[in-house]
């Protein structure tokens, strides 16, 4: 044991390189550092990677394997020999032979962000919720719970820098913490540079001609969401793949592939099949017999020049939504969870997946075509600016006019958008109770917020008669979690709420909600509102918009909104409408017949009508009758009776007209 030099503390990494959490290792608060070094003598040792270390006040059940790729590995205590085994690095094995805390609390300050820059903000005393702040406000950390800042407080409690305050919930600097921050630099957030565009001098861009043909070629193939399985990094991609194919080109038998990957990657038969199989998606290798892979004739192409940039039409040939995010971040600066809800608002993702996002990212940054505006939010770079002007028709790069279901317009793709995204927002809460009401706006509803403390986040007012009038009381609960759970909605206060502003209906809105807040809602009678369910609510209402009356009966309901109440109602547009346009068009088409001359009794009508295939239903008698009725009004005017015969007085456009002239002078 030996205290080690000032001047052999690691040197700090730029900002950028900084990893963005503390190692979380198993066992008590207390026991952290402890653990940590017995995990590291484990590796040491050649313990047994498919064992359970044994760790003081742990229970979990993580193999030593899984904590050194976890745990140990992003922190860069350990890496890989080139035979695949786990090696104490040599920072890692310096700690271990001094045991000298404040070494390895200098490596923590080295590698990790907003670590040191703790111990510079407790000049005064702070709560952590305080030092939470000054990350996300000032650092653009983007967190959303504090355990981030308080995994970091508990490894500073640990070297002794820091002390807590029970009563007060306050940290503060020790006198060794003091001398500790002299040997260490704090990083300031003015100091902090997120928009080094390598490509800045860049004029021109080329792609290769090769590659953008087999596109073209290829471009009726099926894009998938999920990348497939890809051994390393992501940002170190290029170099995985050049490393498989000269693999390949030196023996390409199954046996010596899946050795080699053993050995380099340390991964399994299972997992070297399934990469061989993401870059056999690419075009860049064939499966040649049950035995052996071969190199393409576009993949020993690429291994000549081995251009990066050439890859990405492969990518866009083969994955929804990576070019795209380019037409996105064209005006707009962008983090991935919001890229994420908008690949699937938008994009046909089947849901919001961060983690494909981050793997386009990678992709896309390792091509210089994006950058790092801030800590979480993304670019463009001049080069990406200089593709998409030159290559953006080429590849089809386009915002969506419609949604996957294609039923939402722009406008209204923007506000699920919203929705999504503020659910998750829930150090913002006022951000996600204005869109839940310019949500209901748009349904039709007189919306009001007016949060705050103590108070309805929105009120719901129904428009028309004085007969059908009701009110909702809407709580919009934004979470960081995956949902609303029980604990989070306060039934009482519900009432309370409701018997204030004299409301019939109470609803919960958020992102989604766990069992037992379903259970409880259905037993205090309140409706519950997810974002697929407002996102379906807003198609409905899009494709057969209903009166606000018709819509009390969702509210009626308890526990989780079932929008398949309103299916009779939509039928029944949906029958109108389609009558409508049938009769119409029958008294279009019988216009110039030189015996009826246009004129059709309502029989005639009906005979015609129930043999028509593009009405919902067969019409009724009386169903003609009233739909001919507003037909003949002096306000639509579209067809003219005489005697007991009918004839059309316009055509199908000068209807539309009319009808669009109404809906524009009510809006």
């Amino acid at each position: 044991m030996y205290t080690v030099p000032i001047s052999d503390y690691p040197s700090a990494k730029d900002w950028s390189e900084k990893i963005h959490s503390t190692p979380s290792i198993p066992g008590g608060k207390n026991v952290v550092v402890s653990n940590l070094k017995k995990l590291l003598l484990a590796v040491q040792n050649n313990a047994p990677l498919d064992q359970v270390p044994q760790l003081e006040e742990s229970n979990s059940k993580s193999t030593l394997n899984q904590l050194c790729i976890h745990q140990l590995s992003p922190m860069n205590f350990v890496e890989r020999s080139s035979d695949g085994k786990w090696l104490l690095t040599k920072c890692a094995k310096k700690w271990i032979e001094s045991e000298d805390e404040l070494y390895l609390a200098a490596y923590f300050c080295a590698n990790v962000k907003f670590f040191a820059e703790i111990l510079f903000y407790l000049d005064s005393p702070k709560t952590s919720r305080e030092l939470f702040n000054i990350a996300v406000n000032e650092y653009d950390m983007a967190w959303k719970i504090t355990t981030t800042i308080n995994n970091r407080l508990v490894w500073l409690r640990q070297f002794g820098l820091i002390e807590f305050q029970e009563f007060s919930l306050l940290y503060s600097i020790t006198d060794k913490g003091k001398a500790f921050i002299k040997t260490v630099n704090p990083i300031m957030p003015e100091s902090i540079s997120h928009s080094g565009d390598e490509t800045l001098s860049e004029d021109e861009l080329v792609l290769d001609e090769q590659f953008i043909t087999y596109f073209r070629e290829n471009k009726t193939s099926v894009r998938k969401v999920g990348f497939g399985y890809i051994p390393g990094k992501i940002n170190e991609f290029e170099n995985t793949l050049s490393d498989f194919l000269t693999q390949i080109n030196k023996d390409n038998k199954i046996e010596s592939i899946n050795s080699y990957a053993l050995k380099k990657y340390n991964i399994k038969d299972s997992s070297t099949r399934s990469a061989l199989n993401t870059i056999s998606a690419m075009g860049l290798i064939v499966r040649k017999t049950n035995t052996s892979y071969a190199i393409t004739d576009l993949g020993s192409y690429w291994m000549e020049s081995q251009e990066f940039l050439s890859l990405l039409p492969l990518f866009q040939l083969k994955y929804l939504f990576f070019f795209e995010i380019l037409t996105e971040l064209k005006d707009s600066t962008l983090s991935a969870k919001e890229l994420a809800t908008l690949a699937k608002v938008s994009y046909g993702f089947d849901k919001d997946n961060v983690f494909e996002i981050n793997n386009r990212i990678a992709i896309l940054k390792q091509a210089k075509l994006i950058i790092n505006l801030s800590a979480e939010r993304f670019t463009l770079t001049n080069r990406g600016k200089l593709f998409l002007e030159k290559y953006g028709n080429t590849f089809g790069i386009e915002k969506p006019e419609v949604n996957t279901n294609g039923t939402a317009a722009v406008d209204n793709i923007d506000i699920v958008s919203e929705l999504r995204m503020a659910s998750k927002d829930s150090y913002n809460p006022d951000r996600f109770e204005k869109v839940v009401k310019d949500f209901f706006s748009l349904i039709g509803f007189d919306a009001e917020w007016l949060g705050g403390a103590g108070k309805t986040d929105v009120l719901l007012k129904s428009t028309g008669s004085p007969l059908d009038y009701y009110v909702v009381t809407v709580d919009a609960k934004a979470t960081s979690s995956s949902a609303v759970t029980d604990g989070l909605v306060d039934f009482d206060t519900l009432k309370e709420h409701q018997k204030k502003h004299g409301s019939n209906y109470i609803a919960v809105v958020g992102r989604d909600f766990n069992e037992r807040l379903i259970r409880r809602a259905t037993e205090h009678h309140v409706v519950l509102f997810d974002i697929d369910t407002l996102e379906e609510f807003l198609n409905i209402h899009q494709k057969t918009p209903q009166k606000i009356a018709t819509y009390r009966k969702v509210f009626e309901q308890s526990g989780k909104a079932d929008l398949s109440i309103l299916d009779a109602d939509i039928r029944k547009a949906e029958s109108s409408c389609s009558l409508l346009i049938g009769i119409m068009q029958c008294l279009i088409d019988e216009s110039e017949d030189p015996i009826t001359k246009g004129q059709l009794s309502v029989r005639d009508l009906y005979m015609t009508l129930r043999r028509n295939p593009n009405l919902v239903s067969t019409p009724t008698i009386n169903e003609i009758e009233i739909a001919l009725h507003f037909l003949s009004s002096p306000i639509i005017g579209c067809v003219a009776k005489e005697k007991d015969f009918y004839y059309a007085t316009a055509s199908l456009k000068d209807m539309a007209r009319i009808l669009n002239f109404l809906r524009e002078k009510c809006c």
